[in-house]
């Protein structure tokens, strides 16, 4: 783990190689989805998720995916979605992924080097409507109660009734948020 990637910079410091390429075994999205990074923003992730609960064609499930350093934000975004949409069951799977660094010899008469490093992965799974199986799974978690769940719509991402000036009708104009310019008052 933490040894190899240190081996591995070390041998990029060393300006004998360079990293050529990360590989990892790539699955297809699935439906009602979310894969969350670690450059990602949360609100966004959570606002997707929302839309899929509340917007037709409404889901009963949405399954967000995460590795290495995205794990806590995905636990981050199921936490707020359980506290935002009322009876969902959280049904969370641990797992690995294998990841391969391509390494180039920057060197004449070096061979070129992989390594094989092991990522962790979280899927959560939050559903309205679980199965047996799904309740009976080691990490299954019943809903929160009532009383600690605000339901609330998902915010309107676009404000294309305020002319597209944007998310939310910010921007267009500059520093200052626009002030009164061209005549039309807001």
């Amino acid at each position: 783990g933490a040894a190899m990637a240190a081996a591995a910079a070390a041998r990029e410091r060393e300006g004998k190689y360079r990293l050529l390429q990360q590989r990892r075994t790539e699955e297809p999205m699935g439906p009602h989805e979310v894969r969350i990074t670690q450059a990602g923003r949360v609100r966004h992730y959570i606002t997707y998720a929302l839309h899929c609960f509340n917007d037709a064609p409404a889901t009963t499930f949405v399954t967000l995916k995460a590795m290495g350093r995205a794990v806590s934000k995905a636990v981050s975004v199921a936490e707020v979605l359980k506290r935002r949409v009322a009876g969902l069951h959280q049904i969370t799977a641990l797992t690995s992924s294998e990841l391969v660094d391509v390494y180039e010899p920057l060197e004449e008469g070096l061979d070129m080097v992989e390594q094989v490093r092991y990522v962790s992965c979280i899927v959560i799974t939050l559903t309205k409507d679980p199965t047996e199986e799904q309740k009976t799974h080691v990490g299954y978690q019943r809903p929160l109660p009532a009383s600690e769940v605000q339901s609330v719509q998902p915010p309107r991402t676009w404000d294309s009734h305020r002319g597209g000036r944007g998310w939310h009708g910010r921007g267009g104009r500059g520093r200052g948020g626009g002030g009164r310019g061209r005549g039309s008052w807001r």
